[in-house]
């Protein structure tokens, strides 16, 4: 996709070099006609009567060449997305642990349920978690200063060495008839999960609605303890808790491949808005 856009800039910017050259020398003759028209009160009048009206202008100057680009980067991303198709780890992931999918495009929330048991479990992930990742970075050498102050290579980590996955922060939420429902933060990392908040509300409703009056409900129950405070027994029942019902390393391995396939659908969908936009 940062390849895509770089070309789309890329062409832009050339093009827009050129015509800034043109409407330059416009702009010079514009001011020449209106030099000499102040010879004449006629002329006068005219130039008033001009300046008080905006000529009216269907696109901008740069709309047909930027369509164009837009159908070219559309084209290129539909084939790819043709030729790629839906990725076997979805089916493979959903048939393993059973959940389902719930998902739409323009929408970057991302849904998965599952029955287990007398429970509802619901994981909520959103697809700009793809943000948090890291930029590339160069070869890094590290030095440390040995007692006779020589600096003495210490480490080299390469470009290639920069992990490849990116933190996400995703809520699980478990529901059970007549009782509180569990309400659970989380984050992942290097499929690591860490618990940040474990809440207790009402009803499934006022764990999952995305509205603001149930987010401020949210906002308002207490967030429980510090994980880390509690003791290590309660850690490892809740860790064996979460794997369970497979809120486990798999999952987390899954909503980083899913989060990249899905940005790149939303990436398509976004570009072909974009040239309807400056088609209309």
């Amino acid at each position: 996709m940062m390849k895509s856009i770089a070309r789309l800039l890329t062409t832009s910017a050339s093009r827009g070099v050129a015509r800034s050259s043109v409407l330059a020398g416009r702009s010079v003759a514009a001011c020449a006609v209106a030099s000499s028209s102040r010879m004449t009160a006629g002329s006068a009048l005219s130039i008033r009567a001009l300046s008080t009206s905006t000529p009216m202008r269907a696109n901008g100057a740069i709309d047909s060449d930027l369509a164009h680009t837009l159908g070219e980067e559309v084209e290129y991303e539909a084939k790819q997305a043709a030729e790629e198709g839906e990725p076997e780890f979805i089916q493979a992931f959903t048939n393993k642990t059973g959940f389902k999918l719930k998902t739409k495009l323009g929408d970057s929330q991302v849904v998965m349920t599952k029955q287990f048991g007398n429970e509802t479990i619901t994981v909520s992930f959103d697809v700009s978690e793809i943000l948090n990742i890291d930029d590339p970075i160069a070869d890094i050498s590290v030095y440390r200063e040995n007692e006779q102050g020589d600096a003495v290579k210490e480490a080299e980590k390469k470009a290639e060495d920069a992990p490849e996955d990116f933190p996400i922060y995703f809520t699980a939420t478990f529901a059970k008839p007549g009782a509180p429902v569990l309400h659970m933060e989380l984050e992942c990392e290097e499929g690591e999960i860490g618990v940040d908040h474990m809440k207790f509300l009402p009803d499934e409703e006022s764990a999952i609605a995305k509205t603001l009056e149930k987010d401020w409900v949210r906002k308002q129950v207490y967030c429980g303890p510090i994980y880390g405070q509690l003791s290590d027994d309660l850690k490892e029942n809740i860790d064996e808790f979460l794997v369970e019902r497979n809120v486990d390393t798999a999952l987390t391995l899954f909503m980083q491949d899913f989060i990249e396939y899905k940005e790149q659908g939303e990436y398509l969908h976004w570009l072909k808005n974009f040239k309807s936009f400056i088609d209309a």
